[in-house]
């Protein structure tokens, strides 16, 4: 009845060329909510180790930026273009991060 003037493959190529698999969307979010929690743990550990005053308001301050950092880290996973990559650097920065927190715990300890 109605003509479509568009090969009937060509439409499925062009969106299919466009779309990512099903499990970019979940490693996305898996790298968001775990991956990010956990780089926000360490570098919240970090900054209240590392800022000057007294360990209350340190902790505080730290403890008030986490909420932006994790924030920024989920636009960062979401807005990436490959998520590969982005969960490597989340990981990455996650063990160094935590290497750093754990180092510094270990420091203040003696």
């Amino acid at each position: 009845m109605f003509s479509d003037s568009t090969p009937a493959g060509s439409a499925a190529k062009g969106r299919a060329g466009g779309t990512q698999p099903g499990w970019h969307i979940a490693l996305r979010i898996l790298t968001a909510m775990v991956g990010g929690y956990a780089l926000t743990s360490a570098v919240t550990i970090v900054l209240a180790r590392t800022l000057p005053g007294s360990p209350l308001d340190t902790a505080m301050a730290a403890t008030l930026m986490s909420f932006g950092i994790y924030t920024a880290i989920i636009v960062w996973v979401f807005a990436a273009r490959k998520i590969l990559a982005v969960t490597g650097q989340v990981l990455g920065l996650t063990a160094v991060t935590g290497l750093l927190a754990w180092l510094l715990r270990a420091g203040a300890g003696s």
